[in-house]
């Protein structure tokens, strides 16, 4: 049974997935890089800077994927958060599908134990893809997953000239989509992450419902 919330016993791993295409340039790619700056000391906090509670990964997409970090510690990625938050928006094209893939072969790779928190799937983009019918199929693919820690949750973030459908159909259940205002939401979303994990009672159903309502 999976565990109701985060601890080092129970940790939680954390797939992002990122756009860095061209149209990330500027602002829309330095509020990505302080978030995940952010998202990781808020992290550290929550495991007060001992065993690890998390595992985080972090997948970028332009033209290509880069896979930036797998299967980190909080820990050790605060060690070398310049490289790990390092979006410049200077890859190209929306190509979402490699990336998606990617993601479903980390998970697999580090499949966790049947006690742990269930993985989930953060996947940010502010456009329309380029492959929209391969990435449909390859978040299928990670929904399908059946891992020990759990069936992975994809929670989709969009902002700018994204396409809304594809978003909410990438999205676990169709629903987990979240339209931000401004880049700079982000700045609020992801650092909740894990202060909402480590205070959750009631799994990952009360940290989908604390994101949905940020």
């Amino acid at each position: 049974m999976t565990a109701s919330r985060v601890t080092s016993a129970t940790p939680w791993h954390i797939v992002l997935v990122l756009d860095d295409s061209g149209s990330m340039s500027g602002q829309p790619s330095q509020d990505v890089n302080e978030a995940i700056k952010q998202l990781v000391e808020e992290l550290v906090t929550a495991s007060m800077g001992k065993k690890p509670y998390f595992k985080v990964s972090v997948v970028s997409f332009g033209s290509n994927y880069h896979t930036i970090a797998e299967a980190v510690s909080e820990t050790d990625l605060e060690k070398d958060l310049d490289a790990v938050a390092n979006f410049g928006g200077n890859s190209g094209s929306t190509n979402a599908a490699a990336a998606l893939d990617e993601a479903a072969r980390i998970l697999t790779s580090h499949p966790g134990q049947e006690t742990d928190f269930e993985p989930f799937v953060f996947f940010l983009s502010d456009g329309y893809p380029d492959d929209n019918s391969e990435a449909l199929e390859a978040a299928k693919k990670i929904k399908n997953l059946s891992l020990p820690s759990g069936a992975p949750r994809i929670i989709t973030l969009g902002f700018g000239s994204v396409d809304n459908s594809f978003m909410a159909s990438i999205a676990s259940n169709g629903e987990l989509y979240k339209k931000l205002d401004s880049p700079r939401d982000i700045l609020k979303l992801l650092p909740a992450i894990g202060t909402m994990a480590t205070k959750a009672t009631v799994g990952a159903a009360g940290i989908k419902e604390a994101l949905m309502k940020l």
